[in-house]
């Protein structure tokens, strides 16, 4: 695995993306220190998100919009598509991927796939919830570690937290104005 990295790290530097990496690296690791997965499932999640998004781009039309996330190896499939031979394609493409335990499907069948108006509302709503969790008044409750996903005005909440985190979280976040549903995807650890 070290050989790998040292081949990832010289191939990076060779092409100028070093700083990408370096800053990433950073970043990277304030979150590990935040997250109650290892540091290595951190990393896995990260590969298994990339994978799955590399495999769906290959395989499925251009006219589909899907969003990928994974943590501790379950992998959310949240967004649209037009057919459900391409709904169950790419759950079967994240299904088979290493590392994945579970693939959780949220895709919606429609027939037409979402403009950029409802995707900046979502992105808007996603970053509405994570800064509506700094008012989550919980002791040891840090929000960095719910990852939130929002696609077609449904929040989608992945995470290791307590039931009463959890209930917390969703509490604060259904409330907001534009979320049409809250999706716990979370893995409790009491």
């Amino acid at each position: 695995m070290k050989k790998i990295w040292l081949l990832v790290l010289l191939a990076m530097t060779v092409s100028g993306c070093a700083p990408v990496l370096i800053g990433s690296a950073i970043v990277t690791g304030v979150n590990i220190a935040h997250d109650r997965r290892s540091a290595g499932q951190v990393l896995d999640d990260k590969i298994i998100t990339a994978s799955v998004r590399n495999e769906l781009r290959k395989s499925l039309a251009d006219d589909s919009r899907i969003k990928v996330d994974s943590y501790n190896g379950v992998v959310l499939l949240a967004g649209e598509v037009k057919k459900q031979s391409d709904r169950v394609a790419a759950e079967d493409a994240a299904a088979v991927k290493d590392g994945v335990m579970k693939v959780v499907n949220e895709l919606k069948l429609v027939s037409e796939i979402s403009d950029l108006g409802p995707r900046t509302r979502d992105s808007y709503l996603t970053s509405k919830a994570k800064t509506s969790l700094l008012k989550v008044k919980l002791e040891d409750f840090d929000p960095s570690r719910v990852k939130i996903t929002t696609a077609n005005r449904e929040v989608y909440l992945m995470g290791m937290v307590t039931r009463d985190e959890a209930d917390a979280v969703v509490e604060r976040i259904r409330h907001l104005r534009g979320v049409d549903r809250v999706v716990k995807i979370f893995e409790y650890i009491d």
